[in-house]
Order: C-alpha cells, then sequence, then structure tokens
C-alpha cells in the first residue's frame, strides 16, 4: 500500500503542496471532508514524475472553500451565473471559472497551479452526449460515476484520515497493469468525451484499454458517438489536447482515425502543422514550469482565417484574458521582437528591463517562431543567464558587513545585479 502523504509531499510541486494545505485547512475550518482525487491520484499511484493538476472533491458546498481563497486580483467567469466572496488568508488566486451547474470552480493560483474544486455529486445521462442530471452525492458514490478505474480514486485530506485511500473500483491494481477499464457498458455512449480521453490519455501514461473497454471503444467509435458532443466538452478536449506533451501525435493520431472532426469540423477540413508542435515542446522542456497551451492553440490554428481563430479561442479558452493573450500572440511578438533587436536592448541591462515586463510565453514564442541570432541570444540570456546571475548575488557577505534585510537593501542587490549584466562589476572585491 503506498504512503499518500509521503507521495503528496514528494511528487507534488511546492507549490501544489502548500494548494493542497490551504484547501485542507480551510475545508477543516468549514467542517467539510474534501479528497484530492482523479489524475492527480492515478498518476501519483502510477509513479508519474510530475502532476499536472490539482482535483479537489467536497462532500458539501464547495463555495465554502471557495469563498475563502484570495480572490482578490481573480477575474471570474460564471457558468450559469454564481458569485464569490473574498478572503485574504487564502492562497491566492489569478482566475476562476465558476460553473453553478455542476457546482465546481475551475481556480487558476498565481503560483500556476491549476485546480478543480467541486461537490461530490452523482451524474444521471438521459441521451449520449447530453449534459447530465446532476444529484450532490457521497465521495463513493462520486467515484463510481466516474470515466476509468485509474481515475475513481481519492485520497482523504481530512486530518483524522490524512493520506487514506479510497479504491472502490479498484483502479490501483489496473494502474499496476497499466490499463484502462471502464466502470459501466455505457460510458463512452454517455460521454463520448471519454473516447478522446483514454485515447489522448494512452500514449502519454503507456496504459492501453482492458479487453472489454478496447471492444466497447471501438463500438463507440463505430457508432459515431464521438458526433454528439456538445460544443463545451469539445473545447474542454481540445485544451486537455494542448497541455500534453506530444499534443501533435494526439491530434494526428485522431485525425487517421476520422475523429478529429467529433472536436471541430473545421479543423478536421483544415491543415494542422504537425512539426510546429515539436518546436514548442522543445522551448517548453527548455524552461522549468513553461505552460506550452497558449503556443500550442498557435500551431493549431494558424492556418486558419482570424475568423475561425477566433472562434476556436472562445470555444478552447475560459477567461477573456486567455482569450485575449492567444488571438494577440502574434502581433504582440513582432512588437517585442522589433524592441528586442533595436538599440534600446543593446546592453544585457536593457534586455532585462524590457523583458521582464512580458510573459513567459510571449518569451517562448520568440524562441520558436524567430530564429534571428540577436533575438534568440537575448531571449536565452534572460531565460537561462541572468537567473543565474541572480542567484550569485552577495546576500550573506552584504548583510554580514551590516546591511539589514529590507527596502534599502533589495534596491542595493537590484543596482550590483545590472551593474554585474552589464559587466561593471567583474570581482568579487568589485562586489564587496
Amino acid at each position: 500500500m503506498s504512503d499518500y502523504n509521503f507521495l503528496m509531499e514528494s511528487r507534488l510541486s511546492p507549490e501544489q503542496v502548500k494548494v493542497v494545505g490551504q484547501v485542507s485547512r480551510i475545508a477543516l475550518e468549514q467542517g467539510l471532508n474534501v479528497y484530492l482525487v482523479g489524475g492527480a491520484v492515478r498518476d501519483l499511484t502510477a509513479g508519474q514524475s510530475m502532476v499536472r493538476d490539482l482535483d479537489f472533491v467536497v462532500e458539501g458546498s464547495p463555495q465554502k472553500i471557495l469563498r475563502h481563497l484570495d480572490a482578490g486580483h481573480a477575474s471570474p467567469r460564471a457558468k450559469g451565473g454564481g458569485s464569490l466572496g473574498t478572503d485574504s488568508n487564502g492562497p491566492g488566486v489569478e482566475s476562476l471559472v465558476l460553473d453553478k451547474r455542476l457546482n465546481s470552480a475551475e481556480v487558476y493560483f498565481a503560483t500556476g497551479v491549476r485546480a478543480e474544486i467541486a461537490e461530490s455529486r452523482n451524474e444521471i445521462y438521459s441521451k449520449p452526449g447530453r449534459p447530465p442530471e446532476v444529484r450532490p452525492a457521497m465521495i463513493f458514490d462520486d467515484l463510481k460515476r466516474r470515466d476509468f478505474s485509474a481515475n475513481a480514486m481519492a485520497v482523504s485530506l481530512h486530518p483524522n484520515s490524512r493520506g487514506l485511500l479510497l479504491d472502490p473500483t479498484n483502479g490501483a491494481a489496473d494502474i499496476a497493469r497499466r490499463e484502462f477499464r471502464v466502470l459501466h457498458s455505457r460510458s463512452f455512449a454517455e460521454d463520448p468525451s471519454r473516447i478522446y480521453r483514454l485515447l489522448r490519455l494512452g500514449p502519454r501514461l503507456n496504459f492501453k484499454p482492458e479487453e472489454r473497454t478496447r471492444a466497447l471503444l471501438e463500438s463507440a467509435i463505430e457508432n459515431r458517438y464521438w458526433e454528439e458532443m456538445p460544443p463545451e466538452r469539445q473545447g474542454a478536449e481540445l485544451r486537455a489536447i494542448l497541455q500534453e506533451d506530444n499534443p501533435g501525435r494526439v491530434l494526428k493520431m485522431l485525425a487517421d482515425r476520422g475523429l478529429l472532426g467529433g472536436l471541430d469540423q473545421k479543423l478536421a477540413s483544415g491543415r494542422i502543422p504537425y512539426e510546429r508542435f515539436a518546436k514548442v515542446r522543445s522551448a517548453v522542456h527548455a524552461v522549468s514550469g513553461a505552460d506550452p497551451l497558449l503556443l500550442n492553440f498557435h500551431c493549431l490554428v494558424e492556418k486558419l482565417g482570424s475568423a475561425q481563430q477566433g472562434r476556436l479561442a472562445g470555444k478552447i479558452f475560459t477567461s477573456a484574458k486567455a482569450i485575449t493573450s492567444a488571438l494577440d500572440l502574434e502581433r504582440d511578438a513582432r512588437k517585442l521582437a522589433r524592441l528586442l533587436s533595436s538599440a534600446k536592448a543593446s546592453r544585457p541591462s536593457q534586455v532585462y528591463a524590457l523583458l521582464s515586463k512580458y510573459p513567459q510565453h510571449l518569451l517562448l514564442f520568440l524562441l520558436v517562431y524567430y530564429p534571428q541570432a540577436r533575438i534568440q541570444a537575448r531571449v536565452k540570456s534572460y531565460l537561462f543567464k541572468f537567473p543565474q546571475v541572480r542567484a550569485r548575488l552577495p546576500r550573506a557577505e552584504l548583510q554580514a558587513m551590516g546591511l539589514a534585510p529590507g527596502p534599502k537593501f533589495e534596491k542595493i542587490m537590484e543596482h550590483v545585479f545590472l551593474d554585474q549584466l552589464d559587466g561593471k562589476i567583474r570581482t568579487q572585491p568589485q562586489l564587496l
């Protein structure tokens, strides 16, 4: 039996560990049972080196947790209405998207962590591909209504049972066999997005469908249940594909199987530059914690007209800010490339001052799409060389000489840092 407390501490990023701790604390204060569920538990169990997103399920109203998150800088975008209060004691939130029908919220923390916080529920489907009737339920019912046994596990975060694994469908055994197993025979018919989820996750995790699941999958594809997905499900699955490590491989596999039209007909009839995704992947891998979503979206739509690009941005992204960033990416990159090539960025300190104003995805875009030596050198210096210079600043030595930490000290450090970038300070005696 795995020690999930140890796995959470060792496999989650420090930022994710902090979010888990904050959500757990708030749930305890509100008298709620909260669980880490789904893909995060699957990946911890499977020994994955990285957990992408955190999914929490609450027995009770998630609003009691959400209102205590620091949403002072958030820009809520509600699906079906809803409102939140704020509390500055929670972790910093950059944005959140509410789904009133599912009583859930997708939360983007300022530290880069994405999490979903949802009410424990059961779902009753009336027609293939149509939204189910949603009813509040206890955690075991929530787990049993999920797609695959590997995704139907939860870890308790309550202090009295923290680290306890709940696995009512024996998902851990399927993970050990590296298999996906559906939980009932109409799984793909009721929710056709599960077809795409299995085909997307299989290559990444090196999982295969077990025999019965494979037969049900092929039957669902043959019966064209994948044509029944509503637009919001299509957008969610496209977004998930673009967050994969190798989205080009997934998209090409779907196109080869004739399934891309189930996500978007215009994409299926257009040309996707699959080779471009490899360049994005290379740039993203070079920068720790980089998010490939916006760059991969640009790859996906770069051969389409502006109207189709705008339509797909609205379909895939869940916030107005992300839509604007996606559609303005090429224009913003051109502007930044001109500035970066000009005399205004001739000194390293000027490069630093310029690029520090721009989001990371824009710098990665320059690495992928602008091969000019000057632009490449200046962006790479900012991303890789300058942080090493900052890490070597003589903070401890200056404090030992009597300089007290504080705003004045940080201002001195910034001057030293910029002078080092420009080569004005080269030796230790000059630093001190």
